[in-house]
């Protein structure tokens, strides 16, 4: 079983990913380089494309339009986009929006979406189909939390760079590595199967440098107010210990490591067109910089937390949707230490990417 059930449903997360969608325009020229080279089928066949991770597609059909535009600009084949994520994601939100953003005139003619439930640590197509596959902010959630409880902290954080308060454990770190490592290989060999011969795959999410870890500032606030709930009594010791991020930020080295094993499956499988770490502006970072509005900024931090950690947060504390009570009080005391330390939370937004072509 996974270990989340996906972001926050209804569109909430689609609100919220403000972050994730300046990630995604960061690499446009990335995307326009892959559609540029990509190798095309008969004339009579459709141009496949996956995205791997939609959620409920609000920032995936801006992914796709632009893969299908540019497309156009090679060929009148039909494209096939094809979202994918958790059976448990919110498929009616992305039903929505795709319907949204055909009315809108976001897609080129003859593009014909479909969706595929299921995790990407299987197949979800059939062998040498794809020839261009997508992962944007999504690669980092694991497919199960490694068995190494972390008893002081909501979410596993690498050692370094030292930072005073921060300890973790050598038999943690090796846990989450060995799981993620594992996750990785299991994802990639996947990939490997669905693309064609000079296919291609972008790899990019959130992730970590020798400088920077990319959760500094908002495991930090998550983690503050669930010790303020403790203290307060609202959630129990083991809620806390329970509540834990099924999440691994890769450093560049890692993400391209299983291709470079010889014990992967995977040495040779991909070339590496271009990998590297880049900082995101974060939409609402920059507009507190701009305007000093501590009340809009505390509002959009929280609504951006609250959309990818809602849900592991209800499981962690067996709270059903729509039992507000605990969950509410959670969010509620995040957004109060925002408002009175703003600075004390801010986060700097690495992403890590890979364009590889399939061999």
């Amino acid at each position: 079983m996974p270990a989340t059930t996906g972001m926050k449903g209804a569109g909430y997360y689609d609100q919220h990913s403000t972050a994730q969608l300046s990630s995604i325009e960061a690499l446009q020229d990335w995307i326009d380089d892959a559609v540029a080279s990509l190798p095309l089928p008969d004339a009579a066949q459709p141009v496949t494309v996956l995205d791997l991770g939609s959620s409920h597609g609000r920032n995936a059909t801006r992914v796709m339009g632009t893969v299908a535009a540019g497309l156009r600009g090679r060929t009148g084949q039909p494209v096939q986009t094809i979202y994918s994520d958790l059976a448990s994601n919110d498929f009616n939100q992305l039903f929505a929006n795709l319907e949204e953003a055909r009315r809108d005139g976001l897609f080129a003619a003859s593009v014909y979406p479909a969706a595929v439930g299921g995790s990407f640590y299987g197949p979800l197509l059939p062998p040498r189909t794809v020839r261009l596959a997508t992962c944007f902010n999504a690669i980092h959630w694991l497919d199960r939390l490694p068995p190494a409880p972390l008893l002081d902290g909501v979410g596993y954080r690498r050692p370094h760079p030292p930072r005073q308060g921060l300890a973790v454990s050598p038999e943690v770190t090796a846990a989450f590595t060995r799981q993620a490592e594992q996750d990785l290989v299991q994802f990639l060999r996947c990939r490997a199967r669905e693309l064609v011969p000079g296919g291609k795959l972008l790899l990019a999410g959130p992730g970590d440098t020798d400088q920077a870890r990319v959760t500094d500032g908002y495991y930090d606030v998550l983690n503050d107010a669930c010790l303020d709930l403790v203290a307060t009594g609202r959630l129990t010791r083991k809620q806390y210990e329970r509540l834990t991020m099924p999440c691994y930020f890769r450093t560049v080295q890692e993400l391209l490591a299983p291709l470079q094993r010889e014990d992967s499956g995977l040495h040779g499988a991909f070339a590496v067109d271009r990998a590297e770490a880049l900082e995101i502006p974060i939409p609402f970072v920059v507009a507190f910089r701009r305007s000093g509005d501590v009340a809009a900024y505390a509002g959009a931090y929280t609504g951006f937390l609250r959309a990818v950690s809602e849900p592991v947060v209800r499981a962690a504390l067996e709270q059903p949707e729509g039992d507000v009570g605990t969950v509410e009080c959670l969010y509620e005391r995040i957004r109060d230490r925002l408002l009175a330390e703003p600075e004390r939370y801010t986060w700097r937004y690495i992403l890590v990417a890979a364009l590889l072509t399939r061999r």
